[in-house]
């Protein structure tokens, strides 16, 4: 039986409150999709895979998915308004001479290519087929349309409830005529198998797993993480550096440059708040320090800026298994004050660390005119950072 994979990944990920699909957010250093497709390419039984997508995604859909160099042909579709829409539009993609559909979520990223080639046994006798688990919870069905408040409830029984997930298969001739159907009566369903129930088709169940989780908001990916990476450890760093001030050069803190008759002197940019956070950043994972990565006798590093010196630390740290939780920095300078600049350097640094705005802290201080910093011939930076560390099982 040929086999073919739609893949769908044209949703906004407006719940999960990232600033593009979710599908791009990078679980374990690699995107969400990037997961899912290595599973469906290693898989023995697909013959094609069939990838949905949002017009203002295709580039980097296309890109993500060629760099794994696929031996089996994909074809890329424009999706629809909604989720029944984008897989009828794959479904019209497939070849002709297909004869098992398995509609799979982008977003679930451990699946592996058994749940693909395990599935196909069973359609020898089914026309219908879906991954399910348990239902831990008891499960309670409102009547108001608000989700709170005071209203009459059911208790479903939870005995009999499952949990549904992907990939779903189903021969392609029921699934066409399910889709079919559905637009021709206005059924609306959040899963295929809800549009071959409508037709009143029995769908075998086959046992589904915890850890084929959905990425649906924020909150799922500690709980992907952990099955991705084991345990983890919370681990806090902390870095320190110097430069001298010198006459007539740019002072750059933070990503910023800062008009001063003085600017800081070193073989990249100076940007000393930021020396100090990566130091910290290295710090917390373990690692050896800034001038290991990047030493003042490389000339590949001559002005480079910090900011790009901390998108590459952030990728360091992700190739090691760390996820950064938050940075804190302070700098030490006599002059000039740098509040109208704080909230930019903030910026700056959490865009390098994709993190919030609301996870870096920057601060400064003087030191009462004692010291190289008090005689404004050097500024100096301390910086803590916390990250997660996680360990193989």
């Amino acid at each position: 039986m040929k086999v073919s994979v739609i893949i769908v990944a044209a949703g906004s990920g407006r719940r999960f409150g990232y600033e593009r699909n979710k599908l791009f957010y990078p679980l374990c250093g690699k995107p969400v999709l990037q997961h899912t497709l290595e599973h469906v390419f290693a898989a023995k039984s697909v013959r094609e895979v069939i990838v949905v997508h949002a017009e203002c995604d295709y580039h980097d859909i296309v890109q993500v998915t060629e760099a794994l160099h696929p031996s089996v042909p994909v074809r890329y579709v424009l999706g629809g308004a909604e989720r029944g829409d984008s897989v009828y539009n794959g479904l019209a993609a497939t070849a002709d001479d297909t004869d098992i559909v398995m509609v799979h979520d982008g977003s679930r990223p451990l699946a592996g290519p058994e749940w693909f080639d395990n599935a196909l046994a069973v359609m020898k006798t089914s026309r219908a087929a879906i991954y399910a688990i348990p239902v831990k919870d008891t499960i309670k069905l409102r009547s108001g349309d608000s989700m709170y408040g005071t209203q009459s409830v059911r208790t479903l029984e939870r005995s009999r409830l499952v949990a549904a997930q992907t990939p779903q298969i189903f021969h392609k001739e029921l699934l066409l005529k399910a889709h079919e159907y559905a637009k021709k009566h206005h059924v609306t369903g959040t899963d295929d198998a809800s549009l071959v129930e409508a037709l009143g088709e029995p769908v075998t169940i086959l046992a589904g797993d915890e850890r084929n989780h959905k990425v649906t908001t924020m909150e799922d990916v500690p709980i992907l993480e952990f099955y991705l990476q084991g345990p983890v450890e919370h681990r806090v760093g902390s870095g320190y550096d110097v430069h001298p001030l010198e006459p007539h050069g740019k002072l750059i803190l933070g990503g910023v440059e800062i008009p001063f008759e003085k600017g800081l002197s070193g073989h990249s940019d100076a940007d000393v708040l930021i020396h100090a956070v990566i130091d910290a950043l290295l710090g917390a994972a373990g690692l050896k320090d800034i001038g290991t990565y990047f030493p003042d006798t490389d000339a590949a590093y001559k002005n480079i800026s910090g900011v790009i010196l901390l998108q590459k630390v952030r990728q360091i740290l992700v190739e090691n298994a760390c996820r950064i939780v938050n940075v804190d920095v302070t700098l030490l300078a006599q002059r000039p004050k740098i509040k109208p600049y704080v909230s930019q350097m903030i910026a700056n640094i959490a865009a390098a660390l994709q993190l919030e705005p609301e996870a870096v802290s920057v601060k400064a201080t003087t030191t009462e005119h004692l010291g190289f910093v008090g005689k404004e011939e050097g500024m100096a930076a301390q910086a803590a950072a916390m990250v997660i560390k996680y360990r193989s099982v």
